[in-house]
């Protein structure tokens, strides 16, 4: 009997033993995580790399995304994406996680590369929402609240609000340019036809066909006026090259 209570009493022992370490334990692991906690181990970590170009701060963007991060312990790197790109500023958002680590992010941003200013011709002022923005190098319309480029610094577009039409109109651009050389285009008003204005202030109306035809041709008919007209009264001119064997032209009378 002696024997088989002292097996039963060794055996309670080691039982409470084993409770006591997993108490501890469990103990040591919460102290642990709340001292991992306290000293912002697993707190958001976030690495911006932004675009020279872009004008937004990071103060800016970190106000875009702060409605995001809210478990600052877990980042939604899809949300925050998304809501980047939606600032017509931002062409390109790109965002990468550190191995082993998913609340540390390194977040790229590219600026949008700008080639033209863009007017609405259906806006009959430029207030109205909608109505001017830009052109990418990519040929893609994008409207800030806030126009920061000096009118004189680049060529106007002027079209309706709809992508696939500015994107024809900056491929044809692209194409006139080097047709033109170093006659540089002032301005190019695509609708049902188009229209060039050269700098100072040559206008040339192409139509909706066989532009670069016409263009080609509008070019050798102005080199030859060039020796006839005066240069004042030339570059105030209008030339209509729709005609199938020839052209009209008119001078401003300003």
């Amino acid at each position: 009997m002696i024997r088989k209570r002292k097996k039963l009493s060794t055996k309670r022992l080691k039982f409470l033993a084993k409770i006591c370490a997993f108490l501890i334990l469990l103990s040591l692991g919460a102290w642990g995580a709340k001292t991992i906690i306290d000293t912002g181990f697993l707190k958001a970590e976030i690495k911006w790399h932004i675009d020279t170009e872009l004008p937004m701060t990071q103060i800016m963007l970190e106000k875009i995304i702060h409605p995001l991060i809210k478990n600052e312990y877990q980042l939604n790197t899809n949300e925050i994406q998304q809501a980047l790109e939606n600032q017509p500023w931002i062409a390109k958002v790109s965002i990468t996680a550190e191995p082993l680590f998913f609340n540390r992010i390194k977040i790229n941003i590219d600026a949008q590369q700008i080639a033209m200013r863009w007017e609405n011709i259906d806006c009959k002022t430029n207030d109205e929402p909608n109505c001017t923005g830009y052109i990418s190098k990519n040929g893609t319309l994008f409207i800030p609240k806030e126009m920061t480029v000096s009118d004189t610094v680049l060529v106007l577009a002027r079209t309706k609000i709809d992508q696939k039409t500015v994107s024809q109109l900056y491929q044809n651009y692209q194409e006139y340019q080097k047709i033109t050389k170093k006659i540089p285009i002032k301005s190019f008003t695509k609708t049902h036809i188009e229209r060039l204005t050269f700098e100072p202030n040559v206008t040339v109306i192409l139509g909706y066909q066989q532009q670069q035809q016409r263009l080609a041709r509008f070019l050798k008919v102005y080199q030859e006026l060039k020796k006839k007209i005066s240069r004042q009264k030339l570059n105030q001119a209008t030339f209509d090259m729709r005609y199938p064997k020839g052209f009209t032209l008119k001078y401003s009378t300003e």
